[in-house]
């Protein structure tokens, strides 16, 4: 069930789709073509919709920016840096889809950024994962699971280079302390200097990259 809404965000009326799916957690997005969608439990009201999406606000005006920068500036991040459509495109074969090309280049880039990175670090800590993924990820720069598998966000490689060394040594770190405890924060700290404000960058500019 799906309903659509007209509110007023950064002084312009948008388009909300609320949709109610049979699963207990709430999910908002803001899509590349400036869609917005909110999935919620089936027993939770729209107008508790609503209310998530007044509060949320900022975080969707943040999105839309976003989104409506790269539109405008025709371009796209690499390593934290932004490069303007021909400039991407000079590097990319020519008379094939732009986005499957660029998706596909960005994914061979990383994975050899990552596996520099987790060679240093997986000979610094001591620590070895048993699988290590790369796959787009709604929200997660990086998931840590108990059978020994990180699975990395492939958006990491719009980062910049020290974002994704924070992320391969944050994760790695969960392999031995599966929270965020102190004993946690001051483990990983011994191998990366300062990683409490690599976590604070990515919260503050993570939404760009996304």
């Amino acid at each position: 069930m799906k309903k659509k809404f007209d509110i007023k965000i950064d002084d312009t009326y948008r388009e909300i789709t609320i949709i109610k799916k049979k699963k207990k957690n709430i999910s908002l997005q803001v899509k590349p073509n400036l869609e917005i969608i909110l999935s919620i439990p089936i027993n939770l009201s729209y107008s508790n919709g609503l209310k998530l999406i007044e509060d949320k606000k900022s975080w969707i005006e943040d999105r839309l920016k976003k989104y409506s920068d790269l539109e405008d500036n025709k371009g796209n991040y690499y390593l934290g840096e932004f490069y303007p459509l021909d400039t991407i495109k000079s590097i990319l074969p020519e008379n094939i889809d732009y986005d499957t090309s660029l998706d596909k280049w960005y994914l061979e880039k990383l994975k050899i950024i990552l596996e520099e990175s987790l060679k240093k670090y997986t000979n610094l800590m001591g620590i070895y994962p048993k699988k290590i993924k790369i796959k787009p990820l709604k929200s997660a720069w990086g998931i840590c699971y108990s059978t020994g598998t990180i699975t990395f966000n492939s958006n990491l490689i719009k980062t910049p280079r020290h974002i994704i060394d924070y992320l391969v040594v944050h994760e790695l770190g969960h392999l031995k302390h599966p929270n965020h405890s102190k004993e946690y924060w001051e483990y990983i700290g011994n191998f990366l200097e300062t990683p409490k404000k690599h976590q604070k960058w990515l919260r503050k500019y993570g939404y760009k990259f996304l």
